[in-house]
């Protein structure tokens, strides 16, 4: 579908202060740029981040942040935000279409439950966790195959993970949403903060002190 995303959604936010949120995150050098709608945002260029509520999700989108996501540990961001949100979910997802790269990573409790990753060249290259239920439906339509997993989808042509890469990072979206990300208008219809900030202060975001609860969440309950 020609899909570019890299974005961070955090269930139950209902309201957060942008640039409180990069100082505690440790990004301290910023400037203001341009607010930009999602379809801009989802999509940021080096070193931008945007930030912005949907539906009581705070999402975050960057490259540089939503890269350290999808590996067996906490990304140092990833364990920031457990601490500012303690009873959200945490879900990492990104999408290239270029080398059908698409990748998720969910935190809960301070605990990676779920990540997988993969991409063309490399096909899938991290499976943690238990399947998820959102994930089912495709998954059904799979079969091990001398060692990969081939989809069989509309047709009796096969395809391969990476080919359906984007369905699963839709079905991600729609845990948090209620809708599928392909199908989601409404995300296009809000705006999202936007900055710039260093490369070397996105380095050195990993190097500050962990950061205390600063945000507005819903009760753990209210959450399922």
């Amino acid at each position: 579908m020609g899909w570019k995303a890299a974005s961070i959604i955090i269930s139950n936010v209902t309201t957060v202060d942008p640039e409180k949120l990069l100082q505690e995150l440790g990004i301290e050098q910023f400037e203001t740029i341009e607010d930009e709608p999602y379809d801009v945002a989802v999509y940021p260029e080096k070193h931008q981040i945007f930030i912005g509520v949907y539906k009581e999700n705070l999402i975050i989108s960057s490259w540089e942040i939503t890269d350290h996501s999808f590996g067996k540990e906490l990304s140092t961001f990833e364990q920031k935000l457990s601490i500012l949100f303690p009873a959200a979910e945490i879900c990492t997802i990104q999408l290239h279409s270029g080398v059908n790269h698409w990748g998720y990573s969910i935190v809960k409790n301070g605990e990676k439950i779920r990540v997988r990753c993969g991409n063309a060249e490399q096909g899938t290259i991290i499976e943690l966790g238990e399947p998820l239920l959102e994930e089912q439906e495709l998954l059904s339509k799979s079969e091990i195959k001398d060692g990969r997993r081939i989809y069989h989808l509309r047709d009796d042509e096969p395809y391969e993970e990476d080919q359906v890469g984007e369905n699963f990072v839709s079905s991600m979206w729609a845990r948090y949403t209620g809708k599928e990300f392909f199908e989601d208008e409404e995300m296009f219809e809000f705006k999202l903060s936007g900055f710039k900030t260093t490369k070397a202060a996105s380095v050195q975001a990993g190097r500050k002190q962990k950061p205390k609860p600063v945000v507005v969440i819903k009760p753990w309950w209210k959450f399922w």
